[in-house]
């Protein structure tokens, strides 16, 4: 469509210089003819005056098609040199970005995995899949920030990744005070069975595993489930002491809770629901703190507590330097 009304546009234009070559031609013929010229001179002159005019006629014409063409390739050379900063700046980018990558103390195959697997998901996948993934890189990506800046990183309810993920990749000591109020069923669960079983892999490697049970009241120590885990534990090479919650330092009252210091570097805690019955409270949040002045204050609680804790029958722990 837009091709023939461009020839037709054309067509109007040759048959307007036409005419007006014609017409000015005819109108020198008439004049010259009234001032009674030889029949030559008004032929040469009608055909002179009708040239010039088509002829200026086109050069006004190649003018303004020149100007066109320069307008068109002035704009054409102002978008190509944005194309091409825009591109160099998209290049320029993922330079500086796998640049970071190889400098990072992650494994380079491991991020470009991560990267090549998420291209996979396109949003003509299912919509919930699409969604799902997206939510799951932002809190990735949020997670990495958090760990990177050092801070705290808060998971509402109980988490079981951080927990068997950092357990199994601790490289020196595991430190853990244990609440009746949080851990009463955990031994028993599930997730109480993987976590134990990452525990005495990590003691059996090498690393110093300790566990601090803290006790509501002096008698919880005869409590058979009490007993059971401390013997399950201990031959695991888990050193275990108990702490009655009477025999804790006034100063430190307020302080204890349960929490899981890995390394003396990074700090795990959770918080129970408040319930009338400890035995049904359940974790509200879990909380991965990298402050390292808070890491020291967890650090040093587990240090004081252990000092006044004592072993499952008084005696001193099975294994003081594990």
């Amino acid at each position: 469509m837009t091709a023939l009304v461009g020839q037709s546009s054309e067509h109007s234009s040759v048959t307007r210089k036409a005419l007006l070559t014609v017409g000015l031609g005819g109108a020198t013929f008439l004049i010259t003819n009234a001032l009674n010229q030889p029949q030559h001179v008004q032929i040469t002159l009608s055909i002179l005056i009708g040239g010039i005019a088509l002829i200026l006629r086109f050069l006004v014409d190649f003018e303004n098609r020149l100007a066109a063409v320069e307008k068109l390739e002035k704009d054409g050379m102002a978008e190509m040199r944005a194309m091409v900063g825009s591109a160099f700046s998209e290049i320029s980018e993922a330079t500086e970005l796998f640049g970071l990558i190889e400098a990072s103390a992650l494994q380079t195959d491991l991020v470009t995995q991560l990267v090549r697997n998420s291209t996979q998901i396109s949003p003509s996948s299912p919509p919930i899949v699409y969604h799902f993934v997206q939510n799951k890189i932002k809190e990735t990506s949020d997670f990495l920030k958090q760990l990177a800046e050092g801070g705290t990183v808060t998971y509402y309810g109980e988490d079981r990744d951080w927990l068997l993920g950092l357990t199994r990749n601790a490289t020196v000591s595991i430190d853990a005070i244990s609440m009746a109020a949080v851990d009463h069923d955990l031994w028993q669960s599930e997730i109480g069975q993987r976590y134990l079983d990452a525990q005495r892999r990590a003691a059996g490697n090498g690393k110093r595993v300790r566990r601090i049970f803290v006790l509501d009241s002096p008698a919880m120590a005869d409590d058979p489930a009490i007993r059971r885990a401390c013997e399950e534990q201990r031959e695991m090479h888990i050193d275990v002491r108990l702490l009655d919650r009477a025999m804790v330092p006034p100063p430190l009252r307020v302080q204890v809770r349960d929490l899981i210091v890995f390394d003396d570097t990074l700090a795990y805690e959770t918080n129970p629901t408040t319930t009338a019955d400890p035995r049904h409270a359940q974790i509200a949040e879990t909380r991965l703190v990298l402050t390292e002045s808070r890491v020291k204050e967890c650090a040093q609680l587990f240090r004081e507590l252990w000092d006044v804790s004592r072993g499952p029958g008084g005696e001193p722990p099975a294994y003081p330097n594990a």
